[in-house]
């Protein structure tokens, strides 16, 4: 079960510092030759969520997660995890992750002492850190989430994707960082069959090592589109029993969707609806930031329960395949038309490496999210926090700018390649992290589309022929027909068609405005009794980071109808990280 940690390692003989939880009854101590090592875990024993081995004389290690070992050599493994190395002999400390970095880990350096936690309040305390005025300002102006390593708190960052760190014990220089993943890299070639034919290997092979050791059932977070039903017809070939959940609007074409899947596939479905009987204490906000420091999305932490009630042990979801598997796709609706009537005509095109304009293009694109957010929401904050994010926009901009060169420069990879990165290791690494986190709370959480092997395919095909979910279409039409031929909710129609039938289809259903409902409602359930009230109140009970009237005067514009409360997460992003900040709230 996810339990927050704090692990300190320092020389021998210093003075041990005082326990982050205020006690030492959850505080396990290692001396190894020269240096002591302090696990905390104030929420639950220490060997309650991390395994901590000690394999030879000197060494000690503490994984986090769950690795999964293959036949294939080499690091990172498959799986979902953080790992430490501790080699006194060597007087070094190696820490590693999973491709996606999807467990998110932190460490500080401070006069010869090292922490390594999964949890920013955490850390704070354990080393008396302050706060990183631009790393607030960019967590505000994304929306949670940051165009680099940086975090708020100062001195201090996240562990990248996929990356081996190796720090000098007892020294407070920099750790040498490696990566190891080999996504975004190159351009694999190939014709489309013999790529369909590679994805689908690799796919059935991560259901053999993720999903075939499972004996008990399956709960899935099930929302009926393309990720969810591609792991729901996974699970179903692989003889597993499934519980599938869907929350929302229950009068949604979305939900009634979702039932077909499941019955399809065989799954108990559980239908959980927003709706008057659904109580805004369930989404927890105060709960859920204190054990997994978010508050994205809170209804899966609220509904999980229902799952485990169903004898679910294993949680799985269609975790970063609509970034590293549905391709690029224009924003304008013309240019995506044409797009996809030429690859449905002519095949896919060929991309060439990203030239300098391409990059520059790709940097704008990202820097606008932080310019409109900042322009939009800015005015929600009390004044000192106004002035750090729109004084640090030009410092966040710059970041930028410095990510997307780092990340071209990686491979000869397509600019579409490069937004494909930027988007999973931060916008995407936000959204998984958060979400999944709260599953690792009631189970252990097994996500075979973050599988080593197929996630270094799948990032280095040709953006041409990945575009739009044109490839996606033909592989879970070979893999799984009769879920292909069930409608997905944003297209109105099942993909077992051309992808020109496809974008038809589309295009006649925007011009009748005749979409499908999604089961999206939080806008509506918030307008039901007093929740909207209680929303507000939670704003306007963190006087450090929001100004009283400019919330009073965006919950009056959404009341008469001006705004839309539902705006992507953003306000409970701005929320989670007024929590974050509040002092009072580093004792718990």
């Amino acid at each position: 079960m996810f339990t927050r940690y704090i692990v300190t390692i320092l020389p021998s003989g210093r003075t041990l510092p005082h326990p982050v939880a205020g006690h030492s009854s959850r505080t396990d101590r290692y001396e190894l030759p020269g240096y002591a090592v302090i696990i905390e875990t104030p929420d639950d024993p220490t060997g309650s969520y991390l395994a901590i081995e000690r394999p030879a004389e000197g060494r000690l290690t503490i994984t986090e997660g769950h690795p999964i070992r293959t036949g294939a050599p080499g690091l990172p493994w498959s799986g979902i995890y953080n790992q430490v190395i501790i080699d006194a002999a060597a007087g070094e400390l190696r820490l590693h992750n999973d491709t996606f970095g999807l467990l998110a880990c932190y460490f500080a350096q401070s006069d010869g002492a090292l922490r390594i936690s999964n949890s920013l309040r955490l850390l704070r305390r354990g080393g008396s850190l302050g706060v990183d005025e631009l790393g607030v300002a960019e967590t505000f102006m994304f929306g949670g989430w940051t165009p680099s390593e940086r975090i708020i708190v100062r001195d201090a960052q996240r562990m990248a994707s996929g990356t081996e760190y190796r720090f000098r014990l007892g020294d407070d220089r920099p750790p040498d960082a490696t990566r190891l993943t080999h996504t975004w890299t190159d351009v694999i070639d190939g014709s489309v069959d013999a790529i369909v034919n590679r994805i689908c290997d690799l796919w059935n092979a991560a259901l053999e090592t993720h999903f075939d050791p499972i004996d008990t059932p399956i709960g899935l977070m099930l929302s009926g589109g393309l990720d969810s039903r591609m792991v729901a017809g996974a699970a179903a070939a692989r003889g597993k029993k499934l519980v599938g959940l869907t929350f929302g609007d229950l009068r949604s074409d979305e939900v009634k969707i979702a039932g077909l899947v499941a019955e399809t596939t065989g799954a108990k479905w559980i239908p959980s609806g927003m709706d008057a009987d659904f109580a805004f204490e369930r989404l927890a906000f105060d709960r859920v930031n204190h054990n997994i420091e978010t508050m994205y999305n809170l209804m899966w932490d609220a509904n999980v329960p229902l799952l485990v009630a169903e004898g679910a042990t294993h949680f799985s979801t269609g975790a970063t395949f609509e970034t590293i598997f549905g391709g690029q796709k224009d924003a304008d609706k013309r240019r995506r038309l044409f797009k996809n009537i030429r690859q449905s005509l002519f095949g896919p095109w060929h991309v060439g490496p990203a030239t300098a304009g391409e990059r520059a293009e790709v940097a704008e694109a990202i820097k606008g999210i932080a310019r409109k957010r900042a322009k939009h929401y800015a005015t929600l904050l009390a004044a000192p926090w106004r002035d750090v994010v729109t004084g640090n926009l030009p410092a966040a901009e710059r970041e930028v700018d410095e990510r997307v060169a780092l990340i071209a420069d990686a491979g000869p990879i397509t600019p579409a390649q490069i937004r494909e990165r930027f988007d999973s290791e931060h916008y995407q690494t936000h959204y998984s992290r958060y979400q999944e986190r709260q599953l690792f709370t009631y189970g252990t959480v097994v996500l075979p589309t973050v599988d080593r092997d197929l996630a270094n395919y799948l990032t280095n095909l040709p953006a041409g022929m990945k575009y739009d979910h044109a490839l996606y279409y033909r592989v879970i039409n070979r893999l799984y027909p009769k879920l292909a031929a069930i409608p997905v909710p944003n297209l109105g129609t099942g993909v077992n068609k051309s992808q020109l039938q496809i974008e038809l289809n589309r295009v006649w259903q925007i011009q009748r405005k005749q979409r499908l409902t999604t089961w999206v409602n939080f806008s509506d359930w918030m307008g039901l009794g007093d929740n909207m009230a209680k929303y507000e109140r939670l704003f306007l009970d963190q006087p450090h980071f929001f100004d009283a009237d400019a919330i009073r005067t965006f919950f009056a514009d959404v009341r008469a109808g001006r705004r839309s409360i539902y705006d992507g997460g953003e306000t409970t992003g701005f929320l989670n990280l007024a929590y974050l900040l509040d002092e009072a709230r580093l004792t718990l």
